[in-house]
């Protein structure tokens, strides 16, 4: 009996560990950095220049204000997130910012870029593909006040 109640405490300490593992591996499965495509920039074909880098569940945005879409300071405006995991997805949400509830879920797309898509109260609005730049997590800077 003590064999038995020895193992089974074993085997669900083994159990255990192994969904830690899981989980640690799907929050590093998106470390990077990663740049806007043209294609997703909303900005009539002028460049916008922003990266997202995540590392674990925090992801942080970097918008570089002096491009030619935003024709701001030479500084990056940022902003920070905490996401979830669901499944094999991120969802970032924004509640309280806007008048509506707005969540990004980001997905793997292609082979190391990012497909973040807007939901806005339950309803895909719109989607941007982000390009694989680095397994790095670059920081930009000088930082806009």
């Amino acid at each position: 009996m003590k064999k038995i109640l020895s193992i089974s405490i074993l085997l669900f300490i083994i159990a255990c560990e192994d969904d830690k593992a899981d989980e640690t591996a799907a929050v590093n499965f998106f470390d990077g950095t990663y740049k806007l495509s043209l294609e997703s920039s909303d900005c009539n074909g002028q460049l916008d220049v922003q990266y997202i880098t995540i590392d674990g569940l925090k992801v942080t945005k970097w918008d570089y204000d002096g491009d030619d879409c935003d024709n701001g300071d030479d500084c990056y405006s940022t902003e920070s997130f905490t996401a979830t995991i669901d499944g094999d997805a991120f969802r970032v949400g924004e509640e309280g910012r806007f008048s509506t509830a707005l969540t990004m879920v980001i997905t793997r797309y292609a082979t190391n870029s990012l497909k973040v898509s807007f939901d806005y109260d339950g309803t895909i609005t719109g989607s941007e593909i982000w390009g694989y730049e680095s397994s790095d997590i670059k920081t930009y800077s000088p930082i806009c006040n």
